[in-house]
């Protein structure tokens, strides 16, 4: 077999033009956007490429690239100080050059001495070279579901609080001038927060996201969800990937998704029921009053560098490249 070369991809015009006509040969566009819009969106417009080159690794062969596996830059935080991670993507091989998979998916070991990578979308082959690779796993959320509408008067809808009255909602990122803290605790790695993240998230070109968040006077934001639609059983729902507040109980959170149950119109196209997964380490929605709750299989898979191993972890839906 001809000689497999493996480098950095470089992501300059010609590097890029070379990748789209690649991925469209091998992995077409399903949902209207092409490769080129997906790329744009992960390396062009997320706020967090600025502070990191990867981008993934590409191998030719006698001059022809035959395999890819992407990263997309994402900004974490622990004890208060950013931690620049990369989410793994759209690993894509040739396959008449099958063993190129490996020499990519190995140099991950060099990645993650720098970086944590996320995998979320793995395949089961790439699940089991995470297991070796001693990857910590989270395969399992609990999701609570809530009726939502003119359902909601069956079932609980007394028990959600009222919205502050110091606050106001918005259902447009835009609106949100700065964030009270970028993190919700500083003793975990978690997201780092900003509103260009929040923006950026929400013009996603794979999957619609929406977001709903409480401002003070000064457009100041102090909590929000992120959330997606999802047909159900033949019911349309909302789906909370993403919730954050940087106050010191949850009151907030249960006043959006409170809110959310009552009037799911407040977001496009409306809803008949409103869903929230949570791993198992989480105790954000084990108060609120679900109709049932039931257990589901995840793949979210972290590498991490040596000094966070021991590090204890927030997870949410909303991480690696589900949804991007």
């Amino acid at each position: 077999m001809p000689k497999l070369e493996l480098s950095p991809y470089p992501d300059t015009p010609e590097a890029r033009s070379e990748l789209v006509v690649f991925l469209n040969r091998h992995l077409p566009p399903q949902n209207g956007h092409g490769w080129e819009q997906r790329l744009h969106h992960w390396w062009d417009e997320n706020p967090a490429a600025a502070l990191s080159p990867e981008r993934g690794r590409w191998v030719h062969s006698q001059g022809r690239l035959v395999a890819y596996g992407g990263s997309i830059p994402a900004l974490h935080t622990w004890q208060g100080r950013i931690c620049q991670t990369v989410y793994a993507t759209t690993f894509c091989v040739d396959e008449h050059f099958s063993k190129a998979a490996s020499l990519i998916f190995l140099q991950q070991r060099e990645v993650a001495e720098q970086f944590m990578i996320t995998h979320t979308t793995p395949c089961p082959r790439v699940q089991e070279a995470l297991f070796k690779m001693g990857a910590r796993a989270e395969l399992t959320v609990t999701r609570r579901f809530f009726p939502a509408g003119l359902a909601s008067h069956l079932h609980g809808r007394s028990w959600w609080p009222s919205l502050p009255a110091d606050k106001r909602i918005v259902t447009d990122p835009a609106q949100v001038t700065s964030i009270a803290r970028p993190y919700q605790r500083a003793d975990r790695i978690e997201k780092w927060i900003t509103p260009e993240y929040l923006r950026w998230f929400c013009s996603s070109t794979s999957r619609r996201h929406h977001f709903l968040g409480l401002v003070d006077g000064a457009s100041v934001l102090t909590s929000f969800l992120l959330v997606t639609p999802r047909i159900m059983r033949g019911l349309r729902g909302w789906d909370v990937l993403e919730s954050f507040t940087t106050q010191e109980d949850r009151s907030e959170l249960y006043a959006l998704i409170g809110l959310l149950v009552k009037e799911p119109g407040l977001l496009p196209g409306g809803a008949l029921i409103v869903t929230a997964a949570a791993f198992p380490d989480d105790l954000t929605w084990d108060p609120p009053p679900a109709l049932l709750s039931r257990n589901q299989h995840v793949c979210h898979f972290f590498l991490f560098p040596e000094s966070l191993r021991q590090v204890a972890k927030h997870t949410i839906m909303a991480e690696g490249d589900l949804g991007l």
